[in-house]
C-alpha cells in the first residue's frame, strides 16, 4: 500500500466516524455517548507495512504515457494505394495479376520493381480517388521505375530476371491507366514490344515455372489487346509465344484462352479485308465461318463457366427485358461478354459486307437472308449484354432509386456533381464489375441494327455508374452515345477503363 503517514491506534467506530478516540480502558469515551460497542484499539506494530509509492507512481505515469500513443497509426497514401491495388488486381475475384504473388515479396531488393509497383498502385488510388498527391507521387515513382527499369536492362543477367519483365507489365499497366490519348502505340508498345524481346531470349525454361506462365500470359493478353485496338495485324512472335504457352497448360485449354486465339484469327480477318485481299463474297464466307467458330465456342464451354438465365415478373429500373444472367463467376462474365461483343462486331461487319454486295447485284435472297440473321445474332448478343448487368449494378438507396426512375438522363449534368453528390454508400466491391461492363454496353449500344429503346437504356445505365459509382468514364461513354458521334471502337474510352476490361486471369480448373 502506499505510505500516508502514522497509523492510528483508535477503536473501529471511531475510525469509521472519523472522531479522536481517548483509548480509554473498556471503553472509549466516544463509543460510550453514542451507546456503541467498542471492539478495542489497534496494535499498530502488529501491522506489516510496504510502501509501495514508487510502484503507484510508475503504473500512472504509465497509462499517461499509453493515452499519448494513438491506437492505430494511418497508413501513407503508398500503403492505402498497394492495399486497393493488390485486392482488384491481385487477390479479387478477376486477378489480372495474380502471378505478382509468387514472383514479387515485400523483401524484394529489386529497386525497379518496387517503384514500378507503387507508381501502378498510386496511379490507380488517382483514378479511382482523385488526390494531387497520390497523383504527384505515382509520377515521381514512374519516373524513378523507367530510370532503374533501363539500368536493369543494361545487366544481361538481371535484364532476364522474372522481376524485370514483371516491372514492364507494371510499367504498361501504369501508361494504360494515366494516359488520356485514344490509341494503343507510342510508350505502351514499347514496354510491351520490349518485354516480348526479353521473354524470347530466356530461353525455353521459364516455362517450368507455373507463376511465370500466367505472367506470360497476362503479357500475351495485353499485346493482343494491344493490336486489336490498333488495328495492327498480330506478329508472329506473339503467335509463336502463346503457341509454347498452349503446350504447356493442362486441358482442357481455359475458355478464356481459346477465345483469345479466336480474337487473333478476328484481328488477322479485319487486316485481309481492310487490305482488300478478300472480295465481298470471300470476305463474308470468312466472316461467317468464324463467327460459327465463336458459337461453337460458347456450345462447348464447360459446366463451370456456364450460366444460367432468370426469368422475372417485375422489371427492376436495370433490366432491359424481363430477365438477366447469373455467372459463376466475374472472370466467366468477362469471358461471356467478350464473346458477346466481338460476335457484334463480326455481324456487323457481315451485315455491312452483304448490304454492299446487295446494291451489287439484283434481288439476291441468299443475301437478303444472310443480312437478316447478321441483324439477329446482334440484337440477341446485345440483349444477352445487356442481362448481365443486374448481377452486378447495386440497387441504389430508395430516394436515389426514384429519381433514377423518373429520368436517368437528369441525374447528373457535371463531373462535380457526380463527384460529391451525397447519393449513399454503394459497395465497392461493385466498381470493377461496373467498368468492365461500359465496353460491352457500348459496343452494343453504338450498333445500328439494334431497337433504339436498347440505345436510350444503355445511356441511362451509364449516367447510373456515374451517379452512384462515380466512374468518370461512365459519363464520358454516355455522352458519346447520347451524341450519335461515330468512332473508332476502341478509341471512345481511356486506357485505364480498356485494361480493366481485357484484365482478365486465365485460369484452369
Amino acid at each position: 500500500m502506499v505510505y500516508c503517514g502514522k497509523l492510528s491506534k483508535a477503536c473501529l467506530p471511531c475510525r469509521r466516524r472519523k472522531l479522536r478516540c481517548d483509548l480509554r480502558k473498556d471503553t472509549c469515551t466516544q463509543c460510550a455517548r453514542a451507546q456503541l460497542p467498542c471492539f478495542g484499539y489497534r496494535d499498530t506494530n502488529a501491522l506489516r507495512l510496504i510502501d509501495e509509492s514508487g510502484a503507484v507512481q510508475n503504473r500512472v505515469q504509465t497509462k499517461k504515457a499509453n493515452k499519448a500513443v494513438p491506437r492505430s497509426v494511418p497508413l501513407s497514401t503508398c500503403s492505402q494505394a498497394r492495399d486497393i491495388f493488390y485486392h482488384d488486381y491481385v487477390v479479387g475475384t478477376a486477378r489480372p495479376f495474380d502471378f505478382l504473388q509468387t514472383i514479387y515479396s515485400p523483401t524484394c531488393k529489386d529497386e525497379h520493381l518496387q517503384k514500378s509497383l507503387d507508381a501502378v498502385a498510386l496511379a490507380y488510388l488517382n483514378y479511382q480517388r482523385p488526390s494531387l498527391s497520390a497523383e504527384e507521387e505515382a509520377r515521381e515513382n514512374y519516373v524513378s521505375a523507367i530510370s532503374c527499369t533501363s539500368a536493369a536492362l543494361q545487366c544481361p543477367g538481371q535484364a532476364k530476371q522474372d522481376t524485370t519483365i514483371l516491372a514492364i507489365l507494371l510499367l504498361d499497366l501504369y501508361e494504360k491507366i494515366t494516359s488520356k490519348e485514344p490509341a494503343f502505340h507510342g510508350a505502351w508498345a514499347a514496354h510491351l514490344s520490349g518485354a516480348l524481346t526479353l521473354v524470347n531470349l530466356r530461353g525455353d525454361q521459364q516455362f517450368d515455372d507455373p507463376g511465370v506462365i500466367r505472367m506470360l500470359m497476362r503479357l500475351s493478353t495485353n499485346l493482343l489487346i494491344s493490336y486489336v485496338a490498333s488495328d495492327r495485324p498480330v506478329s508472329s512472335e506473339l503467335v509463336a509465344l502463346r503457341d509454347t504457352i498452349a503446350a504447356h497448360l493442362p486441358t482442357p485449354i481455359d475458355p478464356k484462352w481459346r477465345e483469345s486465339d479466336l480474337m487473333i484469327e478476328f484481328a488477322s480477318l479485319r487486316q485481309d479485308i481492310q487490305k482488300r485481299v478478300l472480295s465481298d463474297s470471300e470476305a463474308i464466307v470468312s466472316l461467317i465461318n468464324l463467327d460459327a467458330k465463336f458459337v461453337r465456342l460458347g456450345l462447348e464451354v464447360p459446366t463451370a463457366w456456364q450460366y444460367r438465365t432468370v426469368h422475372v415478373g417485375v422489371k427492376s429500373s436495370h433490366h432491359y427485358e424481363s430477365f438477366h444472367h447469373i455467372h459463376p463467376a466475374e472472370h466467366v462474365a468477362q469471358m461471356w461478354n467478350t464473346l458477346r461483343l466481338t460476335r457484334i462486331l463480326l455481324n456487323e461487319l457481315i451485315s455491312y459486307r452483304s448490304s454492299k454486295a446487295q446494291r451489287k447485284q439484283v434481288a439476291n435472297p441468299e443475301l437478303v437472308g444472310i443480312h437478316q440473321c447478321a441483324t439477329r445474332a446482334i440484337n440477341e448478343m446485345a440483349s444477352d449484354i445487356c442481362a448481365s448487368l443486374p448481377q452486378y449494378i447495386e440497387d441504389p438507396p430508395s430516394s436515389f432509386a426514384e429519381a433514377f426512375a423518373n429520368d436517368g438522363a437528369e441525374i447528373i449534368s457535371s463531373k462535380t456533381e457526380y463527384r460529391t453528390a451525397p447519393l449513399g454508400q454503394p459497395d465497392p466491391t461493385r466498381q470493377l464489375p461496373c467498368y468492365r461492363l461500359i465496353f460491352p454496353l457500348f459496343v452494343a449500344a453504338q450498333s445500328t441494327a439494334v431497337a433504339p429503346s436498347l440505345w436510350k437504356w444503355v445511356i441511362k445505365q451509364l449516367r447510373f455508374m456515374a451517379a452512384y459509382h462515380a466512374i468518370e468514364n461512365a459519363m464520358s461513354v454516355a455522352n458519346i452515345l447520347e451524341s450519335g458521334s461515330k468512332q473508332q471502337i476502341w478509341s471512345v474510352t481511356d486506357h485505364a477503363l480498356f485494361n480493366v476490361f481485357g484484365a482478365t486471369s486465365e485460369r484452369f480448373g
